[in-house]
């Protein structure tokens, strides 16, 4: 069975949406289809929402038979190749039919659900892309940042060849303790480094050499008491002013980060779907930068 991705996508200039399937990482599939001509006079393109799937094949043709009666070439009345993908469908009806794709057809999605029973635990992720302004850089996951779920830490995301924030279960005792690399400008705010001293925590430079302007926090709390982390003075600012220029420069070089093997789609797709669910949204063309 052909792994991959089956997806949907939105332009601010088609009232079509685009239902397609690849192999390929989403970021270079989204990068082809806006270079596209017969595609790209739509664009550009915006991932709405995806999934991870065994048979990527299987699940974009069940779409497309579902939608079927409302493809571009059935209003149209021709017959495109290019556009063979285009649907008249709303897109939270799209989402929501994509949704519906049996978990047994889903990659890794046992492992997010494991790391997500925490609902804490996943709050804590959904706050941090909000907090960040991740939420609008899901077309190039895999590749400039990532999300691991397995090894040493119960998370690990990652811009670039840096971690940038993890969370682990401490083996003698079974707290957490979380660390987070953003500016040093978060040296500017005293009453944020006492919150994180009195949680057995504090700040020191980046261990990362190519990281010039980066600090490393970390303090030990359980999830729901680290999500106040993000209410603290100075947090959003120095998050945004490391992480957004890190992201902006992987965007324009088109790097890869060398994490991209273990980046977990199937639990970012989740945290995509509890964002849609928690805040209602259903105009999802999300562009970089949008959530800074």
């Amino acid at each position: 069975m052909p792994q991959g991705f089956v997806y949907i996508l939105v332009s601010p200039n088609s009232n079509y949406i685009k239902i397609g399937g690849t192999k390929k990482p989403i970021s270079d599939r989204i990068r082809e289809i806006n270079s596209v001509s017969s595609y790209a006079r739509h664009g550009p393109w915006g991932l709405s929402d995806f999934l991870h799937v065994k048979d990527w094949q299987h699940v974009e043709s069940a779409l497309h038979q579902r939608f079927h009666k409302k493809r571009f070439i059935q209003k149209k009345k021709i017959d495109v190749a290019a556009t063979r993908e285009l649907f008249d469908v709303a897109p939270y009806e799209a989402r929501k039919t994509l949704r519906q794709t049996s978990a047994i057809h889903r990659v890794g999605h046992k492992e997010t659900e494991k790391v997500f029973g925490t609902r804490d635990l996943k709050l804590f992720l959904f706050n941090l892309f909000q907090l960040s302004g991740l939420f609008g850089c899901f077309d190039i996951q895999g590749a400039a940042w990532t999300l691991n779920l397995s090894g040493r830490f119960l998370f690990s995301l990652n811009i670039g060849p840096h971690a940038v924030a993890c969370s682990e279960r401490r083996s003698i005792d079974g707290k957490f303790t979380h660390y987070l690399s953003l500016d040093r400008l978060i040296l500017d705010y005293p009453k944020t480094l006492r919150w994180l001293e009195k949680r057995n925590g504090g700040s020191m430079k980046s261990p990362y050499a190519g990281a010039k302007r980066a600090e490393q926090i970390n303090f030990d709390a359980d999830f729901a008491e680290a999500d106040k982390l993000f209410s603290q003075p100075g947090i959003r600012r120095a998050l945004v002013a490391y992480w957004f220029e890190s992201l902006a420069d992987l965007r324009q070089r088109n790097a890869r980060s060398k994490y991209w093997r273990h980046h977990s789609y199937d639990a970012v797709s989740e945290l995509m779907q509890y964002r849609y669910e928690t805040e209602n949204i259903f105009h999802p063309t999300v562009r970089f930068g949008d959530a800074i």
